[in-house]
């Protein structure tokens, strides 16, 4: 009775931490490692609406930031210069600590 029951335990820890991994709507974003640049990230829904914003700042070269979506999915827009407007919409899932780089090419 008692291997039934820790094996009972073993098989639920196991499904509540597929559970959170399944719920997982974090990721990251990059700056490229030479460059410093801003960013401006916003939630998303499924269908790739922008919703509020979520972060927004200066990420150093090289350097990342963790990010945490509602739904699963985000938009960001970029620049490489502070004085400069921002640019891009770019839609991407963010789950399951998935990792973008900030690209200007």
């Amino acid at each position: 009775m008692r291997t039934l029951s820790l094996s009972i335990c073993f098989v639920l820890s196991l499904l509540l931490a597929s559970s959170a991994v399944a719920d997982d709507n974090t990721c990251w974003i990059l700056a490229p490692q030479q460059n410093d640049v801003w960013v401006i990230v916003y939630d998303a829904d499924a269908d790739g609406n922008r919703k509020n914003i979520i972060w927004k700042g200066k990420i150093a070269a090289g350097q990342k930031i963790k990010v945490e979506s509602k739904d699963g999915f985000i938009r960001y827009q970029s620049k490489p210069d502070p004085s400069q407007p921002y640019s891009g919409d770019v839609p991407v899932g963010c789950f399951e600590q998935r990792s973008y780089t900030v690209d200007f090419e």
